[in-house]
């Protein structure tokens, strides 16, 4: 069994976490802290666990020893909950907070958590690992097959829909961000990846972030101009994805019914051939696989376990 403790817990991402990690066939969720609450039981603060822990918030005493910590509290209080909680060596730590997802790829202590990029890494080597943002995750998803092929090179518009759960404090974001603000930080981090996986990508790149009627989806919608015709597409992408668990391409429009509660995310593709433009849609639910289903998906590549286990989502159905 993996032993594991959160900390943070007093957000939408850390509750989602605790529903994932309650009924995670091979995950003993030891202790749980937060900002308040001390003593209070989980399943007065996390909603629909009522029967399925009697764990409480901020237990007394130092926290016991677990095999990984998830840090779900704000990007600012990273580096001080980890130094209050002196963590072992051999302990991983996986952070929701996106503290660290800029700046990566100097600071070879933190792996970028996306399997979909990342997976050979997070299995052999990670023990911190970053969770991307949403509009980044989702992105990046829809246009990792073109990068690992170096097949980006025009400029790229990026559009993304989020649901009103990225916005729970009057408009601005999970993390406190402004639209504005969350928008060009997932632009940053968006150009920053793409530009490191396909060195040769020196187009510029737009990214509009805007509010969706949806509760809980993410969308995108990517423009280019592309050369491959749609076969052409939909074989690199087919064979990208082929061994991937939670990342499937469809022939149709996507229902957003078709990913919320759910960590998959589902692709589309669109060639307008005469103008050579292509539109890569996606979407996925952005608390799951845009939040806490990836975390615990990182979870499970780093120890070993199948992808998919603790992930096998239900869906709304309507």
């Amino acid at each position: 069994m993996v032993r594991v403790g959160i900390t943070g817990c007093d957000n939408l991402r850390a509750a989602e976490l605790v529903r994932i990690l309650i009924n995670h066939p091979d995950v003993e969720l030891v202790w749980v802290r937060g900002t308040g609450h001390a003593g209070l039981r989980l399943d007065h603060v996390v909603p629909g666990i009522i029967g399925e822990s009697e764990l409480t918030l901020n237990p007394q005493g130092e926290p016991e020893e677990v095999d990984v910590v998830f840090t779900c509290g704000p990007r600012e209080q990273l580096a001080a909950t980890l130094n209050r909680l002196a963590l072992p060596d051999e302990t991983r730590v996986i952070d929701l907070s996106g503290c660290h997802n800029l700046d990566y790829i100097e600071n070879q202590e933190w792996h970028y958590g996306l399997s979909e990029m990342q997976r050979r890494v997070l299995v052999h080597e990670a023990r911190r690992a970053t969770v991307p943002g949403n509009a980044a995750t989702i992105s990046l998803i829809a246009l990792m097959p073109l990068v690992r092929n170096l097949k980006l090179d025009k400029p790229l518009e990026v559009r993304v829909s989020m649901g009103e759960l990225a916005f729970p404090d009057r408009g601005k974001t999970i993390d406190g961000f402004s639209l504005k603000d969350w928008t060009d930080e997932q632009e940053q981090e968006l150009e920053m990846v793409l530009r490191h996986c396909q060195s040769s990508f020196d187009q510029p790149i737009s990214l509009k972030i805007k509010h969706f009627a949806d509760r809980r989806t993410t969308t995108v919608e990517v423009q280019l101009k592309c050369d491959l015709d749609e076969q052409q597409l939909r074989q690199l992408y087919d064979q990208y994805y082929d061994d991937h668990n939670f990342v499937f391409m469809v022939d149709r429009p996507i229902n957003t019914a078709d990913v919320e509660n759910t960590n998959k995310c589902l692709i589309h593709l669109d060639k307008d051939e005469p103008a050579g433009v292509l539109t890569i849609h996606a979407a996925m639910d952005l608390l799951l696989k845009g939040c806490a289903g990836n975390a615990v998906h990182v979870m499970n590549l780093m120890f070993g376990l199948h992808e998919r286990v603790g992930l096998a989502l239900k869906g709304t159905g309507c």
